[in-house]
């Protein structure tokens, strides 16, 4: 099931996708209050996943109270967004409703058991059909979505990424195949972005190899730390993300690091690219600010508590 707590009477409807703007526009001011938006690009919506296990009798278990406990701070910055904590069931549901036609997504949704490379998946999906914010349960958030972007930027971003590594001039980081690379422990989007229906196939795709490798089958693969990464995870992410910004600047984007070093929010077409401190402070590398303080380009922090890896 959903659970949901409505602040707005009813969700924002589903925008078009329009084309991706050619020109890469690079910001020199920092986000400032202006006035909202009475109708955003991004919809107002607040999305997290938490799947539980069953028991013995096929019931789902109750979620833990504790692991919920940054989800008040999104509530608390935001209230007048629509929040989702989608469970097991739910993105059972959400699936088969939107991707009943669609069948190596519905076959590989349903097929798969480990948690991560679900929940993954299923952020793809989510912000595909439905736009929003996705963030993981154990992110705190520090600015009200409305501030993240630019002023001069919200008639044209449909996407808003952070970073989660810059290897600048130090040495690569564990599990981290990338010299510069994009978190998707957050992720603000409108609906229809062709980002996420690339980034959903590249990890069918990329599931199915893995059960190749293995010679095994999706409910029973065993994926490993890397492995989630470079499929589902921030790494193949990373892919589709730069996929896409080369589109926009073909001759300025020939390269990951082309981004290393960015100090102010960034567009390239309609995808907002946020420099280190926006999704990624609180690290111990990439120059990311982490002293104690929290920085003003600082939106929201990951507390880097989930369990996926574990299972």
């Amino acid at each position: 099931m959903y659970v949901r707590i409505n602040s707005s009477v009813q969700l924002a409807e589903y925008d078009d996708y329009n084309t991706l703007s050619k020109n890469p526009t690079i910001s020199t001011s920092t986000t400032t209050e202006a006035d909202i938006d009475p109708d955003p690009l991004i919809p107002r919506k607040i999305w997290q996943i938490f799947f539980t296990e069953r028991s013995s009798t096929g019931a789902l278990t109750d979620i833990d109270t504790e692991k919920l406990s940054d989800t008040a701070s999104w509530l608390a910055k935001n209230p007048d967004y629509t929040y989702t904590l989608v469970g097991s069931n739910g993105g059972d549901d959400f699936v088969r409703r939107h991707f009943a036609d669609n069948w190596p997504i519905l076959r590989t949704y349903r097929a798969l058991k480990n948690p991560g490379l679900k929940s993954d998946l299923l952020r793809y999906l989510i912000l595909s059909v439905a736009g929003g914010t996705y963030t993981d349960t154990d992110t705190e958030a520090y600015r009200p979505i409305d501030e993240w972007v630019p002023a001069q930027y919200r008639n044209r971003t449909r996407v808003v990424v952070g970073i989660e590594f810059d290897r600048l001039d130090g040495p690569f980081w564990a599990d981290i195949p990338h010299d510069l690379q994009f978190c998707q422990w957050t992720i603000a989007a409108a609906p229809g972005h062709p980002l996420f229906s690339s980034m959903a196939n590249r990890a069918v795709e990329a599931l199915h190899e893995l059960v190749r490798v293995h010679n095994t089958t999706l409910p029973r693969l065993k994926a490993s730390s890397i492995e989630v990464m470079n499929s589902t995870g921030p790494a193949a992410w990373t892919d589709a993300v730069f996929e896409q910004l080369k589109l926009a600047d073909p001759v300025g984007l020939t390269d990951l690091k082309n981004l290393s070093g960015i100090t102010e929010p960034t567009l390239y077409g309609d995808i907002l690219v946020l420099p280190i401190d926006g999704f990624g402070m609180g690290q111990p590398h990439s120059m990311s600010t982490n002293d104690g303080s929290i920085p003003e380009q600082a939106l929201m922090r990951h507390h880097f508590r989930g369990s996926w890896r574990d299972d």
